[in-house]
């Protein structure tokens, strides 16, 4: 196998880690305010592996800022569906110039994910330089 293709896989791994990491920080960065979200309804999602079925509960949320209501779809899910009940609160944070946008608290994906892209990228880069 050629060594470039190391070196452009690499380069295209480490670039997809360093994109999914910079979303990650820009959302802390901008979304700053606190605020506690109503948990409004959970949307059931069916997956199906090895001829099993498993139910996914995803957590929609609902808050509101200066008279405004925002409904948000959570991007994580739950197997169990008393996580997150209906009428619970979840910390979440606003962006003060578009409270639209938000983050929830203790959830951080795409960084793990960015970090584990960045690594393979920068081992394939080394392994071009070897």
């Amino acid at each position: 196998m050629s060594d470039t293709f190391f070196l452009i896989v690499g380069i295209i791994f480490a670039f997809i880690g360093l994109l999914l990491i910079t979303a990650k920080v820009m959302s802390f960065i901008k979304c700053t305010v606190p605020i506690n979200a109503a948990v409004v309804k959970l949307e059931k999602e069916h997956t199906y592996f090895r001829s099993f079925e498993y139910t996914h509960y995803r957590p929609v949320v609902k808050y509101e800022v200066e008279g405004k209501s925002y409904t948000r779809k959570a991007y994580f899910s739950s197997l169990r569906e008393t996580k997150y009940p209906i009428n619970s609160e979840m910390k979440i944070y606003y962006d003060p110039k578009d409270p639209g946008k938000m983050r929830f608290v203790g959830h951080l994906f795409p960084l793990p994910m960015g970090i584990v892209f960045l690594l393979i990228g920068a081992v394939l880069i080394y392994c071009y330089f070897l």
